[in-house]
């Protein structure tokens, strides 16, 4: 799976692929550890992961957990 660490809102076409991609959870891994899973755009042609910005909250406030 490629995962590209970007934000992106109103998105949904890949724009690798060109298709149209699914509103889904996606796996966000950190050091090559999973850090659980939050919601992006994930192309499923390529398997590219755009997280949300929804998703990029998530990871964000887990993040802040695991430094504390």
């Amino acid at each position: 799976m490629h995962v590209l660490t970007m934000s992106i809102n109103n998105i949904t076409v890949c724009p690798h692929c060109n298709l149209d991609m699914e509103l889904k959870t996606a796996p966000y891994e950190q050091n090559n550890v999973t850090l659980g899973e939050f919601e992006a755009y994930v192309c499923p042609n390529c398997g590219r992961v755009f997280y949300t910005d929804k998703g990029y909250e998530g990871i964000n406030k887990f993040s802040m957990k695991k430094k504390n």
